[in-house]
C-alpha cells in the first residue's frame, strides 16, 4: 500500500529542498491488525489533496498510529538531506520502495517466492514517510551526534516533528507500508535480505 503526492509547485526552479525520509519496522505479532489499520489510513483520500486542511490531517492520521506503536518499533533507518540531492533523494526512495512492495500473489500468498520472500511469516511491518520540503526539518537538523541517530527518543521526535510541518511547505510527500497488502507482513528472514540490510536496531 502506498500513496505519493506532488504539489505543482515542486516544479518551480530554485527552490530550496529539505528531504526527510523515515522508515520503521514494527513488530506486529502475526494475526496483529496493524497492516491492516495502518493501510486505511495510508488509503485516506485526503493524502491526495493538495489542500492544506486535508494534508495536515492526513499526516495526524498517520503520525497517530505509528506513535501508538513505538514500544514495538524495532528496527529503523532515517535520511535528512538538503539541497539539490533532496529532490533525486526522494524519487529514488519512492521508486525503490514502490518497486519493492508485495503486491502480487506470489508475494503475499502462503507459497513463498524465494527471490522476494523467505519465509511466510507475518511478524513484523514497514512504514515509511518521505518529506520533500520547502523549509529545513527542525528535529532532522537538531540530530548533530551519531550516536543518537538511533536512539529510540532522537526517532520518536523525528516521527512527532511531522505533525509540525505546514503543508503549505511540503513540495511532495509519500507513504508506503511493506508488504503492499493488508494482509501480509514480513518475517525475520525477510529482514535479514539484502534488501532491509540497511537497518539498524534501534537502541
Amino acid at each position: 500500500m502506498s500513496r505519493r503526492s506532488w504539489f505543482a509547485k515542486l516544479f518551480l526552479k530554485d527552490e530550496e529542498l529539505y528531504f526527510f525520509g523515515v522508515q520503521l519496522v514494527i513488530r506486529a505479532f502475526g494475526e496483529d491488525t496493524l497492516r491492516r489499520r495502518l493501510a486505511t489510513v495510508v488509503a485516506d483520500p485526503d493524502g491526495d489533496l493538495q489542500d492544506v486542511a486535508a494534508k495536515q490531517r492526513y499526516f495526524k492520521r498517520i503520525v497517530a498510529l505509528l506513535l501508538e506503536q513505538e514500544p514495538y518499533w524495532t528496527h529503523a533507518y532515517w535520511e535528512y538531506v538538503t539541497g539539490e540531492e533532496g529532490q533525486t533523494m526522494f524519487e529514488e526512495w519512492s521508486a525503490e520502495l514502490a518497486a519493492s512492495s508485495a503486491t502480487e500473489d506470489e508475494e503475499v500468498g502462503d507459497d513463498v517466492d524465494q527471490m522476494r520472500r523467505l519465509s511466510n511469516r507475518k511478524d513484523y511491518v514497514a512504514a515509511t514517510i518521505l518529506l520533500l520540503l520547502s523549509v529545513p526539518y527542525p528535529p532532522g537538523e537538531a540530530v548533530t551526534d551519531e550516536r543518537r541517530y538511533w536512539q529510540r527518543e532522537t526517532l520518536r521526535s523525528l516521527v512527532n516533528g511531522i505533525l509540525y510541518v505546514n503543508p503549505e511547505t511540503i513540495l511532495a510527500d509519500a507513504v508506503f507500508v511493506m508488504p503492499g497488502s493488508p494482509e501480509d507482513g514480513l518475517s525475520e528472514e525477510d529482514l535479514l535480505t539484502g534488501g532491509w540490510s540497511h537497518l539498524r536496531v534501534i537502541m
